[in-house]
């Protein structure tokens, strides 16, 4: 009796915490809205807005900022923006790449955060388990589309966005099928992460190699030893005063960024594939902060045409081929 009970017992919680997937379309912008859940943890995703990941609830609460209505959601101003294929600056609004100039933005001013923040990704297919819980979109660029005449190498990009309990991944995967030449380009996440109690009992840990010199938020490619620096994180620091908006350089996936709201006994980790060597940390005086993994520098196809390979880490997928990697949120 007693083995059946606890075989009961055990069926109960695993159908409880199995995972579901729910979709509904918006009344205003008529986009679908995929409500992704397993256990505890529950995300929306909006491939139509950008591929932006509005929101995550652990237990109910909230840790992304939230637009006041969706059709505010496309862009980067809530939730979490995916930053393709520049992440962050381009200065002036151009580079080069292989010997060819490659205008984003005409005049002055920088370019900035990419081409698909705002753009509309489709789904393409879901996946439900009683581990975890997927949506995939994708975008094409092509010369039918401003993005593909702006970036002209024909290819498609995918962010596979899956829900485990207590923890959110995001794979994505560039497919050069069709450009014939090389792809360069950067992946980047830009959570509004919010504040959970006081901004002093809020910890940050970067355990980074060094950070970029930078002149109004562009690298200038010259590394910057973190001992004695005000922005030093290599050991938990309280983000009281700490102002940033600035480059790290040397993440390695052993050693994952992490924010701890101490006060009230929540965490954030930033774990990554290798491909995501930089992070930027933004800590505005406002109730939210960006600790973004960048599979590049800012501003890295014109540090890369300078000859700074090494600190751009530029990525570059060879004609007809994929390149992929990873950035995984787990809450505690």
């Amino acid at each position: 009796m007693r083995s059946f009970t606890l075989l009961v017992f055990s069926l109960m919680t695993a159908i409880s915490h199995a995972g579901s997937l729910a979709v509904h379309k918006d009344a205003k912008t008529g986009w679908d809205v995929y409500v992704l859940s397993q256990g505890d943890t529950v995300a929306t995703f909006v491939p139509a807005a950008g591929a932006n990941v509005q929101s995550i609830t652990l237990r109910g609460i909230e840790y992304f900022h939230q637009p006041e209505e969706l059709s505010e959601l496309p862009g980067v101003r809530c939730g979490n923006p995916v930053l393709y294929p520049t992440p962050n600056r381009i200065k002036g609004g151009n580079f080069e790449f292989e010997g060819k100039k490659y205008v984003f933005r005409e005049g002055p001013g920088n370019h900035i955060h990419g081409l698909v923040n705002r753009a509309e990704f489709a789904c393409e297919s879901t996946e439900v388990s009683a581990e975890a819980v997927s949506v995939t979109a994708a975008i094409r660029f092509d010369a039918q589309s401003e993005r593909g005449v702006l970036f002209p190498w024909e290819h498609t990009f995918r962010i596979k966005v899956t829900v485990r309990d207590g923890g959110v991944r995001w794979d994505y995967e560039v497919d050069n099928d069709a450009s014939g030449k090389n792809l360069p380009f950067g992946v980047a996440l830009h959570p509004y992460l919010k504040y959970h109690g006081s901004r002093k009992d809020t910890f940050l840990h970067v355990p980074a190699q060094s950070l970029m010199e930078s002149f109004q938020q562009l690298p200038s490619g010259k590394l910057l030893d973190l001992e004695g620096h005000p922005l030093d994180a290599r050991e938990p620091v309280s983000l009281e005063g700490f102002d940033s908006d600035d480059v790290f350089f040397g993440m390695v996936p052993e050693r994952p960024a992490k924010v701890e709201f101490r006060n009230v006994g929540r965490s954030v980790t930033f774990k990554a594939s290798q491909e995501f060597t930089h992070l930027v940390v933004w800590t505005p005086d406002r109730p939210f902060m960006g600790i973004e993994n960048q599979t590049c520098s800012t501003d890295a196809h014109n540090l890369a045409a300078q000859g700074m390979e090494d600190v751009a880490h530029l990525q570059i997928c060879p004609p007809g081929e994929k390149r992929q990697g990873w950035v995984e949120y787990l809450f505690e």
